[in-house]
Formats: structure tokens, sequence, C-alpha cells
């Protein structure tokens, strides 16, 4: 008889966590979220990217880059390198032993312009708000027109998670609104989306309920808590038109981030949108509030 061969025990392969990249970028606007899934990059891969390499993929505007960059901020401790794959399976290119040439980047990369605005931000102080809003205009460092988002803290119990309001001036891009109707329902069909807010009434949501999946991770599915489902749609269209907004509170923190404006808008209509949000959700709800432009430092609010 022949030697019996000594079995080998072959270790079990590790599984690969999997992405769920619907899951992905709930906390940015549908259009940019969705372009971010389709190039395959993580949140984690944001932060080292270039302003340029995030506007160099497809449906990534500066709109776009600005509302990214006020969620992932570019880390400025690392020293910037060739472009981040956007893909799980690509590998890296190996690197000389000699230390690669410093790409030049932008001045945000290196820290310079940040460095300086943050130099003339007393970081203890409480800014009252028209002095907030000048210094937050003399601190814009984008050459794009940023967003203007106000950070608020809110007390750990009975604050609001949600609130309707109308500012006084548009803050923003105006929001495309559609009504529901059996034409918008081809439109879907044929994957023609061409709106921001989508209402409808009761008796049109079984048959909406077949585009929950189109339309959920969007974040344009309508639902009784965004107001966007009403018995008369029309006049709620014309409330969202004339500016009407639905602020939110993080899910699991008592944080709201909401934008008030544009850097380019006069000091007068910044101040009464800020009033207009302090005042619908109310100081006594309020322990912290920090005004900020895309890519500058934060300046707190004195909060009377």
């Amino acid at each position: 008889m022949g030697k019996r061969k000594n079995s080998t025990s072959v270790a079990p392969k590790k599984q690969k966590s999997m992405t769920i990249w619907e899951e992905l970028y709930s906390d940015l606007a549908p259009n940019v979220a969705e372009a971010l899934r389709l190039a395959r990059v993580k949140p984690e891969q944001l932060t080292n990217m270039t302003d340029g390499d995030i506007t160099a993929i497809q449906g990534i505007t500066d709109t776009g880059l600005e509302e990214i960059r006020s969620k992932y901020s570019p880390d400025l401790s690392v020293a910037p390198t060739e472009s981040t794959p956007n893909q799980d399976n690509q590998v890296p290119p190996e690197r000389d032993a000699e230390p690669a040439q410093r790409v030049k980047r932008h001045l945000f990369r290196d820290g310079k312009a940040i460095t300086a605005a943050k130099s003339k931000v007393d970081p203890q102080k409480k800014y009252e708000l028209i002095e907030a809003i000048k210094l937050v205009k003399s601190l814009n460092i984008t050459k794009f027109v940023s967003t203007l988002p106000l950070h608020l803290n809110l007390v750990a119990k009975d604050a609001p998670t949600r609130v309707e309001l109308t500012f006084p001036h548009l803050a923003g891009v105006a929001k495309r609104v559609a009504i529901v109707s059996d034409e918008l329902l081809k439109d879907i069909d044929k994957g023609k989306i061409e709106f921001d807010i989508l209402i409808t009434s009761p008796a049109f949501m079984p048959k909406l309920a077949k585009y929950a999946k189109v339309l959920g991770p969007k974040g344009l599915m309508p639902s009784p808590k965004s107001g966007t489902v009403t018995p008369d749609p029309e006049k709620k269209a014309q409330e969202f038109a004339a500016g009407k907004t639905v602020v939110k509170a993080e899910a699991k923190f008592p944080l709201m981030h909401v934008t008030v404006g544009k850097i380019n808008q006069p000091e007068a209509e910044l101040i009464a949108n800020i009033q207009a949000l302090l005042g619908a959700i109310k100081l006594k709800n309020i322990t912290k509030a920090t005004l900020a432009s895309t890519m500058s430092p934060g300046i707190k609010l004195q909060l009377n």
C-alpha cells in the first residue's frame, strides 16, 4: 500500500466587507450623492482628493463641490499625492524609492489660505450677527460663489427635529417643484427626473409606490413627514416654489446644518434669513450657533 498523503487544511478566505453604496451620502443633495455613488468614491477618499479630482467626476459642478467640502473637508495633514482611485479593486501604483515630486495643488490643499483665515477669528469670542456676517464675507477664500451654512447645536431634550419655514430671501439655488401626474410617471419610467421636490395627493400614492426604489435613494419620494403628501398639492407647490423649506436635525444627534444664503448676498438679506431660522427653531432650543462659508473657519454667534 502506498503512503497516505498528509492532509493540509486551508484557512478560509476572509470575506471582503461589501460597500452598500445606496446608504452612503444621505447628507448630500440627491444629484451630488448619486454622482459620487456612480463614480464609486468612498467618503474616506474625499478628504484626500483635490478640488480638481472631485469636479472631474461626472455630474459634480462647483456647487456640488462646495456642498461636498462643507461635509468632507480636505485632510491638510496629508501631503497630496496622485489622484485617489475610484474603484474598489483598483491597485495603487508602486512607489519609487525616491520621494515623489510634490504636485502643485490648490491653495486649500497647502493650507495657506485656511491658516490666514483662521488667524482672523477669535475662537473664544461670540460675535454679534452683523459683525459675524461682515467677518465671514472677508474670510471667503473660494473662487466660486460659496454657500453660507449655519450650524446649530440643539438642547438634548424637547428640541424640534423638523421645522418648516420660508426664508425672506432665496437661500441658494431655486428648487424645481413638480406635482405627480400620469404624464410625470411616464417620464420617470423613461428615467427623466427633472425636479428637486415632488408633491402628490394621497390618492396618487398607490401608483407612486412602484417608483420608491428609484425616488427613495435620491431623496425625492414624497412623504407626509416632509409635507409633500397633501390633499392640496397645488397650494403646497406654490409654497415650496416661493422659498418654503424643511430643515431637519441629524438622525442621531441634536445638530442642524442649514444653508442660509450665498456669500455674495447683501448683508441685510443674510441677517433676515438667519433671524427667520433662529425664530422658527426658537433660541431656547439652541445652545450654540456657528456661521461659516465653504472652506472658511467657523464663527460663533452671540445668541440674544
